[in-house]
Parts: C-alpha cells; structure tokens; sequence
C-alpha cells in the first residue's frame, strides 16, 4: 500500500509540473476556479464516501471505487437549489503519513472553499478520522472557531466601487482606515461585510488570508449500515460547537434546497429574485446579494444607471402586509423577495 501511494503521490506532482510548464508560470489548472453562488468544498480521507456525496448532490460523474486513491484530482459538480447553484468540489484524498501533492492541493482547495465538508466514514473510526482531519487542517492556519468579528470580502466586476457594509464595530479603526488599507492593496471593486467587533488587522488577515475561518460541515457517510446509531450524538457533543451541521449521509441527507440555504444562510447571502415591468413572473434565477442589502444596492447591482434614475421599487415577500409594496431606496432585503425597479 506504502509503494502504491507514493507512486500516485509522484504521478500527480508530475502532473501539475506539467500543467504549471503548459501554462507557463500561470498556476496549476487543478485549482478550481469558483462558480454559482458559494463553493463547497469536500475534503477527507480515500474511500470516505467523498465521491459519492458529489454525485448524490449534483450533477458530475465521479469515479465510485471501493479502490483506495481512485480520485487524486479535483472533481466538481453544480448543485441545483431554487434560484441559483452551489459549487460542491471533491478534493483529492488527505494523506497525513504521505504528505505532499494531493495533500497540499486539498489544503489550497479547503483554504480557497466558502465552505468546508469534512467527509468520513461511519465504518472506520469516524472520531479518531474526525480528531486527524480537524487537528491536520488547523496546523495548516485553517480555523473553526467563530471569530467575535468577520470579514468578507467579496470582490467583483459588479461591484461599482468599494461597498463597505458595516453592521459590527471597528475598535481601532473607521471605515475610511479600512478603505484606505484596502485600496492599498489594489482592491477597489468589491463588496466589505463588517460584522461583530473588527479591528483593522482581522481587516487585513481578510485580505491576505493568512488564517480563515471555514464555516464546516460534518458528514458521516455511510451511516445508515453502521450499527452504532448513538455516534451522530457524540460528534455532536465533541464537534457541536465548531460545525454549522453534522448529517448523517446519504441516507439522512437533507433536500437539495435545505443544504443550499443553511449554506447562504451561514455565509450571509440572500436570493433576490427581478422582474421587469411587463413580464408578469419573476426571473427564476437570483441575484446574490449580502444579507441587509437595500433596494438601491440591488439596483447598483443592475447597472450604475438604475441607481442614478431609481424612483421607487416594488417588492412581492410573504412578509408584507400585502404584495407588491411600493417601496424606497432604503428598504433592507430578505432571501426571496421579488423586486421590480421603476426608474425616471
């Protein structure tokens, strides 16, 4: 077995020197550039179920084997939920006694996820495998405890210049010192969620990435063949406080949209969904947006022009006293709202 992983250990690295020459200097292609609304990302030893999760959840094809090491690349597939799609990527197999290749590309693909699903196997010492994984990743500066503050930083060509939304407290700094720290380091088109207390270093650890907290997932992958049906309760008291969910898989998987909304939810993002004056339904797919975004945000999202010639807005949400509700620029979104913009 030793012989057999170094030599797929060696067969990888040869294959991203051979990437990194084709793209001359540019980076490995086995990076998996993100799509969709958020990026789920599964990482966990060979034969912990890793490729069955991505094909349960999505629509890719992985390789299913009882062979160990059969996927030692990424593997990603799009997972359909109402309004927009999750990313959910399969990353090679952790090999602690080995490290190396396959290893470091799964920290680099854990580190660069919105969100971690650490897969085991019910069958082989879930607990001693959860203890390894969790011990392994934050000696690779990947945290799961909650900070008191957050950061996001999401940067893109949408964004018309630097929003900074603060909802939380600088303690030793103003918004100006962040967009200035910011600027600094070349990002001036993106999206600034503050939440909780912030000072101007966790600002920077944002930027850099140097230690990230990962909103995780535990999956305990063929759990409806194992006998012991109290271990879900003992994950959950040794783990309860580190995760977002513990579920028990495939078995006990919850609904597609389920598993989509805890994740927005966690990250903070809300669906919004437009519609034009003269179509009578809404678009059915959403525009992402932070969570206490406004109406005027989503028109900026739009385009810079509805902005300027925004008059009022409608909005059709459950919420309502009645729908539609003509409403102002300042009127905060939920996840769900339909939003039509009449401009001037």
């Amino acid at each position: 077995m030793e012989k057999f992983v170094k030599r797929r250990i060696s067969e990888l690295k040869d294959e991203i020197e051979r990437k990194k020459a084709s793209k001359k200097g540019k980076g490995s292609s086995l990076m998996v550039e993100k799509r969709g609304a958020a990026q789920l990302v599964l990482i966990g030893f060979t034969n912990s179920g890793r490729s069955t999760l991505l094909a349960t959840l999505t629509n890719a094809k992985p390789s299913i084997s009882p062979n160990p090491f059969t996927t030692m690349r990424p593997v990603e597939g799009m997972m359909e939920i109402y309004g927009t799609q999750i990313q959910v990527v399969e990353a090679p197999p952790l090999i602690l006694e080995a490290q190396g290749g396959p290893t470091n590309l799964a920290v680099a693909l854990a580190k660069n996820s919105d969100v971690l699903g650490i897969t085991v196997s019910s069958l082989e010492d879930p607990l001693d495998s959860l203890s390894k994984i969790f011990s392994f990743l934050e000696s690779r500066e990947i945290s799961f405890e909650r900070p008191t503050g957050r950061v996001r930083i999401k940067r893109s060509r949408a964004a018309p210049t630097l929003i900074i939304m603060n909802k939380g407290k600088l303690v030793d700094c103003s918004e100006s010192d962040v967009r200035e720290l910011l600027l600094q380091f070349g990002i001036d088109r993106a999206w600034v969620e503050i939440e909780g207390y912030v000072r101007l270093e966790d600002v920077e650890e944002a930027i850099f990435g140097e230690k990230s907290y990962k909103p995780t997932i535990i999956f305990l992958t063929k759990y409806d063949i194992v006998e012991d049906r109290g271990l879900v309760e003992e994950v959950k008291r040794i783990y309860g406080d580190k995760v977002m969910g513990i579920i028990p898989s495939p078995t006990g998987l919850p609904s597609k949209d389920e598993l989509g909304e805890m994740i927005l939810k966690e990250l903070g993002l809300i669906r919004v969904f437009t519609k034009s004056k003269n179509e009578k339904s809404p678009s059915d797919k959403a525009v992402i947006l932070p969570r206490n975004s406004s109406v005027i945000d989503l028109a900026e999202f739009i385009h810079e022009s509805f902005k300027e010639r925004f008059k009022y807005a409608k909005v059709w949400a459950k919420r309502l006293p009645y729908s539609p509700m003509r409403v102002g620029p300042d009127f905060l979104l939920e996840d769900g709202d339909i939003v039509e913009i009449v401009v001037g």
